[in-house]
């Protein structure tokens, strides 16, 4: 009985519960916390996660309908944000939308809309994710900001990271 109670005050005394500087989350370096809260300093609902090697925090903007992933280097370089849209067309610039609707997928379902934006500012971009219903492959068209076709790819269904080549 005793070792049981010793063994189980070891075990907890080897958690890095204590160690963690965020709400029910990972440890974030204070560098990334402070770059976040200065750029978004009305997020709510702020979730951290490690994506190594960044760290994301994850939250929601504008009256709840963006959803929001902004991505660090452990410095606090911000690297990435990505905004997710759902399908609303609405959301997205006048230039992105018309260009979409140009397209030979604009009769087809959104799936999702994205925009990426960079420190560098001259590589966003939106992605706009279509379905159809036969058994066609889901496609991706990325758009700049100002609405020109950057490309249109099957869905490969990997995820866009700091580092992911566009």
């Amino acid at each position: 009985m005793t070792l049981t109670a010793v063994a189980v005050t070891s075990l907890a005394s080897c958690s890095d519960d204590d160690d963690n500087n965020t709400p029910n989350g990972p440890y974030v370096p204070q560098a990334c916390l402070e770059k976040f809260a200065q750029q978004y300093p009305d997020a709510k609902n702020v979730k951290w996660e490690i994506k190594a090697p960044y760290f994301v925090a994850e939250f929601h903007s504008n009256n709840n309908l963006e959803e929001t992933e902004s991505w660090y280097k452990a410095d606090g370089t911000w690297a990435m944000s990505e905004t997710d849209y759902g399908a609303d067309l609405f959301m997205i610039p006048t230039a992105v939308n018309l260009a979409f609707n140009q397209t030979e997928y604009a009769q087809w379902p959104i799936d999702d809309i994205k925009y990426y934006q960079y420190p560098a500012g001259n590589s966003d971009f939106y992605l706009i994710e279509v379905k159809d219903t036969d058994p066609k492959p889901d496609m991706q068209l990325y758009f700049k900001p100002d609405g020109t076709l950057i490309k249109t790819t099957p869905d490969s269904g990997a995820d866009i990271t700091p580092d992911t080549v566009i």
